[in-house]
């Protein structure tokens, strides 16, 4: 009986060892998701006043960067979602020029822009908690009120490009080593003069390029995944130049739009033009429609060592 009540307090010592180590483990875990990061919001909105057209100049090394439209009254509403102990701050600088607005945001470790000071700017800031997040996230919403051109950095991140809505007069992307997707769902209500688009190490993909109604767009790709759209809405002459690297492109091109493709003469590239398109002569293949209406596009494309298929929708 002696030996059960020895047996009996052995068992149950262990069982509060076993409950102790739990408890420490419980408590170990607990600290642990409360030490994890709160992100925090802070906001920058820049009042529309007298300006006729904006220039916008936006860098952002790192993170997720979206671009969209935003309200008439503001110029931009910027929101940047941080971890609280993330001392990397957004830099908003504005002045009025003659009529027009030079916008300059900047989203980096970069320090270049810290002595600058404008006495013109109108931004509000304000902080709030946004739960729990690693990832840094800026989102610009832009007026439609007036003309834009934007000249867009995007370093190592995401990128979601919406142009819908917006005046786009002209647009310039760099991306580096990114995943970027853009869009316009809707028809751009005045020319834009041109679209330069740089993509290196990426993915990039592009849809209704036609709606951006530009005269001249220049796609320049690396080594990378790449997917230009060009429906929409073609309203004028449109000329597109596309390169691409050591990457592989396929271009979608609307059936009812009147399309020229000229393809480049090298033994190290593959391109892919299917039957809906008609070789007329020497690497040059015109749809149908081309010939027949004034509103043409003229797609010159171009590969180093890459592959590209033009396919029609």
């Amino acid at each position: 009986m002696q030996e059960n009540c020895v047996q009996n307090a052995m068992k149950l010592s262990d069982s509060n060892k076993i409950s102790g180590v739990s408890a420490l483990l419980l408590l170990f875990t607990a600290g642990t998701a409360a030490a994890s990061p709160q992100q925090e919001v802070l906001r920058r909105e820049i009042t529309r006043t007298s300006e006729r057209e904006v220039v916008v100049t936006l860098d952002a090394s790192f993170g997720t960067l979206n671009i969209l439209k935003g309200g008439r009254d503001k110029i931009v509403a910027a929101e940047y979602r941080r971890n609280e102990d993330d001392k990397r701050q957004l830099e908003m600088f504005y002045e009025i020029s003659h009529g027009r607005g030079e916008l300059d945001i900047n989203l980096s470790d970069d320090k270049k822009h810290r002595s600058r000071q404008s006495t013109s700017i109108s931004w509000e800031e304000m902080k709030s908690s946004h739960g729990d997040s690693d990832e840094r996230e800026l989102t610009a919403k832009f007026t439609d009120a007036v003309p834009l051109t934007f000249k867009i950095g995007l370093g190592a991140g995401k990128g979601d490009f919406d142009f819908t809505g917006l005046q786009v007069k002209n647009l310039k992307i760099s991306a580096g080593a990114s995943s970027a997707v853009l869009r316009c769902d809707e028809p751009n209500p005045i020319v834009c003069e041109s679209v330069t688009i740089e993509s290196g190490v990426s993915k990039f993909s592009a849809r209704h390029l036609s709606n951006l109604n530009f005269r001249k767009l220049k796609f320049s790709g690396g080594i990378g995944a790449y997917t230009l759209d060009f429906a929409g809405k073609l309203r004028q002459k449109a000329y597109a130049d596309v390169e691409v690297g050591l990457g592989s492109i396929t271009v979608y091109v609307p059936r009812e739009i009147p399309t020229r493709i000229i393809t480049d003469d090298s033994w190290f590239s593959s391109v892919d033009v299917d039957d809906s398109f008609e070789k007329t002569r020497k690497n040059t293949y015109e749809n149908e429609g081309y010939g027949h209406s004034v509103e043409t596009l003229t797609l010159k494309i171009g590969s180093g060592l890459g592959s590209i298929k033009v396919r029609t929708r």
